[in-house]
């Protein structure tokens, strides 16, 4: 797809270099012919040879443009949806969005280790997201660096709503091993999701930002790796110690993170 032109609604886009992929399709940056901006072009596969599979891509796209554009009016901090659109004779639906610098993965790679004043910039953005979820009773069940996009002036944004859902609504296996909760990868017959689901997520990026690893699920998950430190903020400590909890009922909840005195003090 790369240095070719594409009609998305409409609009004509030359599709540039690819930005990454996954299990849904590829993402690439775009300049849209029109005004000359440049975007990112996330592109999902829907002619699968299983049907199932193509509908619950379908469902994932449409999802994902509705839920955003609806986040986007209450939040600076939700990545922002321009467009969307389908292309019946390639099989693919298009979801057009604002372009980012790099993704949250990639940034914290760049870095051998963030400061505490940049470490707490950061996760009073997360506070700010999870708040915007909590108060739509969302529970996007993917939260990793992946899917933090990062903007000039180390804004971050989160994107990727393809599998959130209601809180309070069963939940069947998903997300991404280690930064999605327990009961998001490994849910029961009988597992409801809430919002502190997201939390566990908030808490496990954290610790990446801290530690410069992923955490475990292994209790207790908020101890530092083997061979390092435990971190001398004690504040920092807290968050972890109360948001890596296996147990979703003991888990601390997003309206305790946004009192907490690590979110609220200098």
């Amino acid at each position: 797809m790369e240095n070719k032109v594409f009609i998305i609604h409409g609009k004509q886009y030359t599709f540039k270099k690819e930005l990454g992929s996954g299990g849904f399709g590829y993402v690439y940056n775009a300049r849209r012919h029109v005004d000359n901006k440049q975007v990112a072009i996330k592109v999902v596969t829907l002619a699968l040879k299983k049907a199932e599979k193509s509908y619950r891509n379908l469902e994932s796209v449409l999802s994902e443009f509705r839920q955003t554009r609806k986040l986007t009016e209450m939040s600076d901090y939700i990545v922002h949806m321009f467009d969307c659109g389908f292309s019946a004779q390639h099989g693919v639906a298009y979801l057009v969005m604002e372009l980012g610098q790099q993704d949250f993965g990639k940034y914290l790679l760049e870095r051998p280790a963030l400061t505490p004043v940049e470490r707490k910039t950061i996760w009073r953005q997360f506070v700010a997201i999870a708040i915007t979820l909590q108060n739509n009773h969302i529970v996007h069940r993917d939260i990793k660096p992946q899917n933090l996009i990062v903007f000039p002036g180390v804004k971050v944004k989160l994107c990727d709503f393809g599998i959130a859902t209601q809180a309070l609504e069963r939940s069947e296996r998903t997300g991404t091993y280690p930064y999605s909760a327990p009961e998001v990868t490994k849910p029961t017959p009988t597992t409801i999701l809430t919002t502190k689901a997201d939390v566990w997520s908030w808490g496990a990026v954290l610790y990446r930002m801290t530690y410069l690893v992923r955490p475990d699920y292994v209790a207790p998950c908020y101890y530092p790796p083997e061979g390092q430190l435990t971190t001398s903020e004690a504040q920092l400590f807290d968050i972890l110690r109360h948001t890596l909890v296996k147990n979703p009922e003991k888990r601390a909840s997003v309206s305790w993170l946004s009192k907490h005195a690590y979110t609220k003090t200098d």
